[in-house]
């Protein structure tokens, strides 16, 4: 093996591992969240605008529509961002800022921290997939 295939193996080891380190990475900034949550934002800021109370009479029922447009691979997508969104985040005041830079409009049905209603869609969506 050539010095150059070496260093062309080594660099691809090294890409991969940037790559990983800034998926941990959290977002500063609106464009760097969309960009880390594309499917998280579609959802969030499709299905639960300023709209929603027109369209949907609960949540669950604008989750089961959100599913029914996608297919599974973006489904599973917005769940794995939702996980990590809530992995990233560390207070309640952080994570209403990233989820209204993402579009979500809604606020969670009584009772319910955003936290924990983040959790339920991505059990659903989770459930159904």
């Amino acid at each position: 093996m050539s010095i150059e295939d070496c260093l062309h193996i080594a660099r691809e080891h090294v890409h991969r591992s940037l790559l990983g380190l800034s998926q941990r990475v959290k977002p500063q900034n609106e464009r760097e969240r969309q960009e880390r949550f594309p499917t998280l934002g579609r959802l969030l800021g499709a299905y639960f605008c300023q709209d929603f109370p027109d369209w949907y009479a609960t949540w669950e029922e604008a989750i089961d529509d959100y599913l029914s447009a996608m297919d599974e691979e973006e489904a599973e997508d917005t769940a794995e961002e939702i996980a990590d969104l809530l992995a990233l985040v560390d207070s309640n005041q952080e994570l209403a800022q990233a989820t209204d830079i993402l579009g979500l409009e809604h606020r969670p049905p009584r009772g319910m921290t955003l936290r924990r209603w983040l959790e339920s869609m991505r059990h659903r969506i989770t459930s159904t997939t």
